[in-house]
């Protein structure tokens, strides 16, 4: 299986964390076909020439790709279905680049260049997991590759991802009316964990060899792979961004699409229980504290809102009662939303109720983008397979 490893990012800087991803690839003794580098900003060439004595490099550039668009036109599809694959008007407008657009770019170029499994990492992810050994945790390497081909190796199987250790991605509070801020969020799962979070520091460990292998429906972007036979049965990633008093901000949850679509397929993705190091915050094994650093306080408040941007568009996917569903989080993020300004002593968490309502508002455009990019999606898929994939 030709394997190819894919990268977003806004500028390509740093070798990290691609070149210990090849290492341990190349110590399991898996061959990685190419290398997939979206960018949106900017990107070290001499890295580039770097990586390309170890494996194949693809840098990709959004808004700027004529080698991609050459073959797309090539291959038939209209100028319109490609401005829609290719084309991010939010990037020219306001320098953003939602999730979504970003990883298609990746799966695109994987399929125009012959790839067969495309597995993605983030930048802030390793190949290695956190485990607790005799009451202290410790890092230990894993066969990421491996892990991920055992089982997407299978002819049932499509997807194959995991959950992350380290610290998750909402940090330890406790306040009075923090159950209403994720029920207000639409991550009411989350409550529960934090509620104990003075037991675990918000600490997520890897099952390391209790590990519990099982079917899901839950895609994590920076820990997946995908076997591309099996995208004319999925639709492409899938996000937006939209603006809050006057700022443009990315929707969160691009891959949840991937996971809802799934359900009504007969294929499998697999939870393979290998729960890859994120250094969350980038100052591991630091307890996050969102009060004294700034940098988590405001990491925590785009989350807030990318989640919002997402969930209206995600309940419609489900079929939901959208009324419903809007009226209940409402309720709640008006309550959790001045709780947790408070608590934070920082009045940007105020608008929080408005943005809910602007992400409400903003449904029928969204959900038209969304129509479009499935068209323009399909279109590629069925004139890919027409070339002979």
């Amino acid at each position: 299986m030709k394997i190819s490893i894919g990268v977003i990012t806004k500028d390509f800087n740093s070798l990290e964390p691609i070149d210990e991803f090849l290492e341990n690839a190349s110590k399991h003794n898996h061959e990685i076909h190419s290398v997939i580098i979206v960018y949106s900003h900017g990107c070290d060439f001499r890295l580039v020439e770097s990586l390309e004595e170890k494996v194949k490099v693809f840098p990709v550039k959004i808004n700027n790709a004529p080698e991609m668009k050459g073959k797309l036109i090539k291959m038939g599809l209209s100028t319109e279905n490609i401005e829609i694959l290719l084309d991010c008007p939010a990037l020219k407008k306001y320098g953003k680049v939602p999730y979504g657009l970003n990883r298609n770019y990746a799966l695109i170029k994987a399929l125009l260049s012959g790839s067969e499994a495309l597995v993605f990492i983030d930048t802030d992810v390793y190949p290695r997991v956190l485990i607790k050994d005799n009451d202290k945790v410790k890092e230990k390497e894993i066969d990421f590759i491996g892990r991920h081909l055992e089982y997407l190796k299978k002819e049932e199987v499509i997807i194959t991802t995991s959950d992350y250790s380290g610290y998750y991605i909402i940090p330890p509070m406790n306040f009075s009316g923090m159950k209403e801020l994720f029920i207000g969020l639409q991550k009411e799962d989350a409550y529960g964990f934090l509620r104990n979070f003075d037991q675990h520091n918000c600490l997520n460990l890897d099952n390391d060899k209790k590990r519990k292998i099982f079917k899901t429906d839950k895609i994590l972007g920076g820990n997946v792979a995908i076997k591309l036979s099996a995208l004319k049965e999925l639709p492409p990633f899938f996000s937006t961004v939209y603006n809050v008093n006057g700022e443009n901000v990315l929707s969160r949850g691009e891959d949840t699409l991937l996971g809802i679509k799934l359900k009504k397929s007969n294929k499998k993705c697999i939870d393979i229980d290998t729960k890859i190091f994120h250094n969350t915050f980038g100052n591991y094994p630091e307890v996050p504290d969102m009060k004294k650093d700034k940098s988590i306080k405001d990491r925590f408040y785009y989350t807030c809102l990318g989640w919002i941007g997402r969930n209206p568009f995600l309940n419609w996917l489900k079929g939901a009662d959208i009324e419903e569903i809007k009226n209940k989080q409402k309720k709640n993020i008006i309550i959790g939303s001045k709780a947790v300004a408070s608590y934070l002593e920082d009045e940007r968490f105020l608008i929080l109720p408005e943005a809910l309502e602007i992400s409400y508002h903003n449904l029928e455009r969204v959900t038209t983008e969304y129509k479009n990019t499935m068209r323009a999606w399909n279109d590629f898929i069925n004139k890919l397979e027409i070339r002979g994939g």
